[in-house]
């Protein structure tokens, strides 16, 4: 597979941290959590905590924020392909 078809980052979130959710910046993507506890919050206040090695997609769900309650930092490490790339083939 060509890896510049994809497109990796990864986000930080140092303890007590909340980042709003931007469903455009998550779509189509895979995410890691590598380090601590992603705390996720849906619009109808319901949250859930995911902790180091799940693997996580975002796509139809009713997100709202991200929370880091521990005292650790959260690593978030995801990728996706590229925008205007069609669907990936061997």
């Amino acid at each position: 597979m060509d890896g510049r078809r994809l497109r990796a980052w990864t986000v930080t979130l140092p303890p007590g941290e909340t980042k709003a959710f931007v469903a455009a910046e998550w779509a189509d993507t895979l995410v890691v959590v590598e380090e601590g506890e992603l705390e996720v919050e849906c619009r109808s206040g319901r949250c859930e905590r995911f902790a180091a090695g799940s693997v996580l997609t975002f796509a139809g769900l009713p997100v709202r924020r991200f929370h880091n309650r521990g005292s650790t930092r959260v690593r978030l490490a995801a990728v996706t392909r590229r925008r205007g790339d069609g669907p990936m083939t061997d």
